[in-house]
């Protein structure tokens, strides 16, 4: 252990951060977010969709989308005028499973924060996939959503989905997250950050960036997975290959008590995170192995 956290310091140290062992209890290092008001869970249930039919300004038939759609690995899932395109990932799989959990995980504590509702924000999403939640975003009234991913071919899904279902107001990008510049792409009132964190070799720096477009005011959501070592801030990996990984390289893993420091450490000036609340979540949620945060700029 004594080479592992070595290592984790001299690939942090330049960044002003350090790998370090974290004694006593699991402790997230901030208050959590209260939970929203009944009307709200309300509210975003009616929001959520992962069903669509076949938009008559997509200009092609069923059989046509059906062959389209078999081009693509589906992370997440989806169903096209009745047509089921599951998710290729058995974890994934089920239009009320694991995404769908997460998202009233994740939705209804935001949507607190904003009315009830994203009208009249803005928001990025970082490492979008397929748009699964730039969709959501969209639907939950935002109005301009713009999501970037390095995988072309992911991009080019998003497209064919954006034709499918005629969503507007939606742009996708190529890009790296580590180029992320706000001259580039601006700021948002709200920039999603799900699933990512622990695939980095350089949190800090992907953090910084994060925050640069986060609007000051507004709330970045950060979802990662966690160390499940005890007493460990950061875990180094090597991380999983798999098809939707792009990186296929050295991160440096996140525990429950190392993503309130990270945040700060990055400049937001206030980090909650969101607790799990009811059985209705995947167990990862349930157990705190996977945990999301709100950070205001």
């Amino acid at each position: 252990m004594g080479i592992v956290r070595t290592v984790a310091s001299a690939a942090l140290r330049p960044f002003g951060y350090e790998a370090r062992r974290v004694r006593g209890a699991r402790d997230p290092g901030c208050g959590a977010v209260p939970p929203p008001p009944p009307e709200v869970e309300r509210a975003a249930a009616g929001l959520f969709r992962n069903s669509f039919p076949l938009s008559p300004a997509a200009g092609m038939t069923r059989e046509r989308m059906v062959e389209e759609a078999g081009r693509f690995f589906w992370h997440y899932p989806f169903e096209l005028d009745g047509v089921l395109l599951e998710a290729d990932m058995k974890s994934s799989r089920g239009l009320h499973g694991r995404h769908r959990q997460r998202y009233f995980h994740l939705f209804p504590p935001l949507l607190a924060r904003t009315g009830g509702s994203l009208a009249g924000k803005s928001v990025l999403d970082v490492a979008c996939n397929a748009g699964f939640w730039s969709m959501q975003a969209r639907l939950a009234g935002a109005d301009r959503v713009l999501g970037v991913e390095a995988g072309e071919v992911n991009v080019e899904q998003g497209r064919f989905l954006l034709r499918a279902t005629g969503l507007d107001r939606i742009e996708y990008r190529v890009m790296d997250f580590h180029d992320l510049r706000r001259e580039d792409v601006g700021e948002f009132d709200v920039t999603l950050f799900l699933g990512l964190l622990y695939h980095l070799d350089r949190p800090v720096e992907a953090l910084e960036r994060l925050r640069e477009v986060t609007k000051p005011g507004g709330v970045a959501v950060v979802d990662t997975s966690l160390s499940l070592l005890p007493g460990k801030a950061l875990e180094v990996r090597v991380d999983r290959p798999h098809d939707q990984n792009f990186r296929n390289r050295l991160c440096l893993f996140p525990s429950f008590s190392s993503v309130a420091p990270l945040l700060r450490h990055a400049g937001f000036r206030e980090v909650y995170y969101v607790p799990p609340r009811g059985s209705d979540l995947p167990r990862d949620y349930r157990r705190e192995y996977r945990t999301t945060w709100f950070a205001v700029r």
